[in-house]
């Protein structure tokens, strides 16, 4: 086998790891020696063991690691954290070389595992399919190298642009089986966010039906505090609740707990701008955001600059008239290119996903 066809066996077992390591990221590693693959393992939760003990753990002759080579998907980690770091593992166990894909841009790491594994007489090798290797943390990867979350708008409409028709009443679009994919697009997230009027008009309660370790936090961003807390979203739940409200400078509630605990708080500034939320949900360790939040929202994430991602679920009707639009602002305030991703059939709908031209090259689309 070739050293990429290794690399590849340890970017598949990565994926093994998806909704499971919160805010770590997802990665393999494989060890071979003479031509041998020893382990396969992978990131198996957050807290738990990493993808370089994981795979150690499943040798059966742990001798025959001496003198091996290891190809892992993400930096080693060289801090204590959850758990001892791995680059130590790597010089104690015997491995002699380490193709890593791709640098941790984690600051905590952030070159130091390499750099530890050198210093060690261990030979390392960046950049081995480095490009694939990235698709899998791309909300980890934003975080750390542009220290903010990736925002992700979702919006679904007619093939004339809006959202509902101008009745009063909430318009129900996309059919089970795009609700289905949306529910996943949700579960990958690490928070949903909202504004006042959806939430009044719509009474969500922003929840993944998927299965998932770690839900996505609900974001509400109600300046007025115009939302009933006899609302569904207020239903006392074990998903987190953030609530962003303006007044004198504080926050209220009890503090974010990943253990699955009712969480629900309330931020105090006196005005919120959509960068400063985007910059709390960041300083609370927020790396990926899905903004769901009808027009106003959406329009105020594009003013900001604020939209890395756009993934449309576009309906083959036409709603006409003063039907309430996807996007309200004048032209010359909101004209923002995008990169196109993808285009599919999705149920009743045709999701188009669109990147910001800046992400192409970071993933993959040049």
């Amino acid at each position: 086998m070739m050293q990429s066809d290794y690399m590849a066996q340890a970017i598949a077992a990565a994926r093994l790891g998806t909704g499971l390591t919160y805010r770590n990221p997802l990665v393999g590693a494989v060890i071979v020696n003479n031509d041998r693959v020893l382990a396969v393992g992978h990131h198996v939760g957050f807290g738990h063991a990493h993808a370089e003990v994981d795979a150690y753990q499943h040798v059966t002759h742990p001798e025959d690691v001496i003198g091996s080579t290891m190809y892992v998907t993400l930096e080693p980690c060289s801090h204590y954290g959850k758990t001892p770091p791995c680059a130590q593992q790597l010089v104690k166990w015997g491995v002699k070389e380490v193709f890593v894909a791709q640098q941790d841009p984690n600051p905590l790491v952030g070159g130091k595992g390499i750099a530890y594994l050198r210093d060690h007489g261990v030979q390392v090798h960046i950049g081995l399919m480095e490009v694939a290797a990235r698709q899998l943390n791309r909300a980890y990867n934003f975080y750390y190298e542009h220290q903010r979350p990736l925002v992700t708008v979702k919006v679904a409409q007619s093939l004339d642009g809006k959202l509902s028709l101008n009745d009063g009443k909430r318009t129900y679009l996309t059919d089970t089986v795009a609700n289905a994919d949306v529910d996943h697009l949700r579960a990958s997230q690490q928070a949903i966010l909202i504004g006042s009027q959806t939430a009044i008009d719509d009474d969500p309660r922003l929840l993944v039906k998927e299965k998932v370790a770690y839900p996505p936090v609900r974001v509400l961003l109600d300046r007025r505090n115009r939302v009933s807390h006899e609302s569904r979203l207020w239903q006392k739940n074990k998903t987190p609740l953030w609530h962003f409200v303006t007044g004198k400078e504080s926050t209220k509630g009890i503090e974010d707990d990943i253990e699955g605990k009712d969480t629900r708080r309330t931020f105090i500034a006196p005005e919120w701008s959509i960068g400063k939320v985007i910059q709390t949900l960041s300083d609370k360790g927020i790396q990926s955001v899905l903004v769901e939040g009808g027009t106003h929202i959406q329009d105020a994430f594009l003013r900001a600059g604020l939209v890395d991602q756009l993934i449309i679920y576009q309906v083959p009707e036409i709603f006409g008239g003063q039907s309430l639009a996807s996007f309200t602002s004048s032209a010359n305030s909101m004209r923002t290119r995008f990169t196109p991703v993808t285009i599919e059939k999705c149920g009743n709908a045709t999701k188009m996903t669109f990147i910001r031209p800046s992400l192409a090259a970071d993933w993959g689309l040049d």
